[in-house]
């Protein structure tokens, strides 16, 4: 089917619009590195479920070395050193900066796609990325408070510069590693490979007793649940459109969920939709259409 990688790309922007919800209401009441860790459990679980239903294996024992190799650094480098210099800049530069850092990646996907995988894009797909990359960018901007001056560092900036290019470079990984294979198990196999160094990270600084509290709490479990159900979709849809499309492109689409996120907080959590979030919606979908053509 013609655009199929596209299609599975809006879907993985989907599942991440709904998995940030969940998750940003479970970092209110956790720590962050706990829900990481507890939500890549789960989404083992979840996954080891689904493939025994779908192919007859819990694990994925019918990887080859090769899968496993480059699957798990680009689970090391996604979904622990990625994560981790994120959560960082978090805290030295603000959101608001670290967001604008990060609409980035399908620029820098794009570029890494035609030096390592050999993935030439067209001029309309090149105006298509930027065109679509701007909506969101105008999007997730927000107004300057009076606490982003002191959290301006120049190590901030470094390390969401460094987030940036580990996120980008994991979206490449996750497109060698895959090829072939089964997506679902490709994304368990990402999954196995973070959880290890996040065992070895929590049991080095000491942080289970952390984790273990976390897992006392039924709400934060339950929306942690929700969020990984949502982010496992969403990320094996992305495996699934990697094998399928140019890298760049399904990077472009599948960072739209800022965008796809307006109409569910207005639906659900009742916000009001600024004028600006309509214009870079609007923005967005117009260059998301230019791929189609």
């Amino acid at each position: 089917m013609r655009y199929l990688g596209e299609i599975f790309a809006l879907i993985t922007a989907l599942g991440w619009a709904l998995s940030s919800l969940f998750f940003e209401q479970a970092s209110k009441k956790a720590d962050s590195i706990s829900v990481n860790v507890i939500r890549l459990v789960m989404g083992i679980i979840f996954l080891g479920i689904f493939t025994c239903i779908d192919r007859g294996v819990i694990l994925p024992v019918d990887a080859t070395s090769y899968n496993w190799k480059i699957l798990g650094i680009s689970g090391l480098i996604g979904l622990f050193l990625g994560d981790m210099f994120l959560y960082e800049a978090y805290v030295m530069i603000g959101a608001r900066i670290c967001m604008l850092f990060m609409t980035m990646t399908p620029l820098v996907v794009g570029i890494f796609g035609y030096l390592f995988l050999g993935e030439a894009l067209t001029l309309i797909q090149i105006v298509a990325m930027l065109i679509t990359c701007s909506g969101v960018l105008l999007v997730v901007i927000k107004p300057k408070n009076k606490n982003d001056e002191k959290k301006l560092s120049s190590k901030g900036i470094l390390f969401i510069c460094i987030a940036t290019i580990l996120e980008a470079t994991g979206i490449v990984f996750t497109k060698m590693g895959s090829m072939g294979y089964d997506p679902s198990s490709s994304t368990q196999i990402r999954m196995i490979c973070a959880l290890g160094v996040f065992i070895i990270f929590l049991t080095y600084k000491r942080l289970w007793k952390k984790v273990f509290n976390v897992l006392r709490d039924r709400k934060v479990i339950l929306l942690i649940i929700g969020g990984t159900i949502t982010a496992t979709a969403g990320i094996t849809f992305l495996v699934a459109a990697l094998n399928l499309g140019n890298a760049g492109i399904i990077s472009t689409i599948s960072s739209t969920s800022p965008i796809l996120i307006i109409p569910i907080s207005y639906l659900i959590f009742k916000e009001k939709i600024k004028i600006k979030e309509i214009i870079g919606a609007c923005i967005s979908v117009f260059g998301i259409a230019l791929f189609f053509l």
